[in-house]
């Protein structure tokens, strides 16, 4: 994300009549209309970011230290009156990984909304995008609203893919019964991994909608649209944990099939060690140096010895095919 004007990445004041207005640092600390509110969006590592937060009296002091925590996870609280909120987003920047989930910090009362980034977040580029085109919405409460759904709606076609990648290792261990490719495997273990890491957030973050519902703070108008929007966030973890569930029993055959081929090649190699182990006593025997080997005065001798391995060989061979058969 560009640091640009000392970590303002945009501020719009929302007049009475709905229109907003572009404002800079100069207008950030103007008393603000009873009907106004007011949307001001800092880069966290911004030069005039902290001394902003944390010189001024928007917001509380409290709230301010949070809004620069290093890392945060998804969490609700009230701090006198002004509501703080932690969110993350599936991270859609060019050369990421989607589970990567970024981080937004979130102040929110009935009159101002901070909102403090590290890294970029294609949620709030849109967010950013439907204020300068006049896409306004009427209050904080609806702001947070359009927020989460946003939010929710760029994290269901990465979730969707995780599903499409368990299910076609699903169908491909139907069709074919060997041991899985290396690939394979890899491809399956990075998606098994991805899930595990979208859960840790997003379980977090639909408590964190339900602890809104809880408090009802006063500047959520109305509670239905964020009622849905926790709802579907539980819906999200569902399909994750039945996601991580599908990939144990997958790893479990995937584990299964490895282990058969290991014990079919084990007893391949057993059986050719026990069918030379004869031959490899009798050559060893005959080939000592010493004197009295029988034999070696005759002269089909060599032959003997070569029929005698072969029956032992043979014998050998045949009391292995009993007991496999057994």
């Amino acid at each position: 994300m560009e640091i640009e004007n000392d970590g303002l990445l945009g501020a719009w004041l929302v007049g009475p009549g709905g229109r907003a207005e572009s404002i800079g640092w100069q207008h950030l600390d103007d008393p603000v209309e009873v009907d106004a509110w007011r949307w001001i969006h800092l880069h966290r590592d911004g030069n005039g970011t902290q001394s902003w937060l944390l010189d001024g009296d928007i917001p509380p002091n409290q709230i301010a230290w949070a809004l620069m925590a290093e890392d945060t996870r998804p969490r609700y609280t009230e701090i006198d009156g002004t509501g703080l909120l932690f969110l993350r987003g599936v991270n859609l920047n060019e050369g990421a990984e989607p589970e990567d989930m970024v981080s937004l910090r979130l102040s929110i009362d009935h009159q101002t909304i901070i909102t403090v980034g590290l890294r970029r977040l294609r949620t709030v580029d849109a967010m950013m995008a439907d204020f300068e085109h006049g896409d306004i919405p009427a209050n904080p409460g609806d702001f947070l609203e359009r927020l989460v759904y946003n939010l929710r709606a760029r994290a269901e076609p990465v979730l969707d893919e995780l599903e499409e990648i368990i299910a076609q290792h699903e169908l491909d261990a139907l069709r074919d019964s060997s041991v899985p490719k290396v690939e394979t495997r890899n491809a399956f273990t990075d998606a098994r991994q991805d899930a595990v890491m979208l859960r840790r957030y997003l379980v977090p973050q639909a408590e964190a909608l339900r602890t809104i519902l809880r408090h009802r703070p006063a500047w959520m108008h109305s509670a239905d649209a964020l009622e849905e929007e926790a709802a579907a966030h539980d819906r999200i973890v569902e399909d994750l944990d039945s996601v991580r569930e599908r990939a144990a029993v997958l790893r479990d055959e995937m584990g299964a099939r490895l282990a058969e081929r290991m014990n079919e090649i084990m007893l391949a190699l057993s059986i050719v060690s026990v069918v030379f182990l004869p031959i490899t006593f009798v050559t060893g025997l005959f080939g000592m140096n010493v004197a009295g080997l029988p034999f070696t005065e005759i002269p089909w001798g060599f032959w003997i010895v070569c029929g005698f391995m072969g029956l032992c060989t043979g014998l050998t061979a045949f009391m292995l095919w009993r007991m496999l058969r057994q």
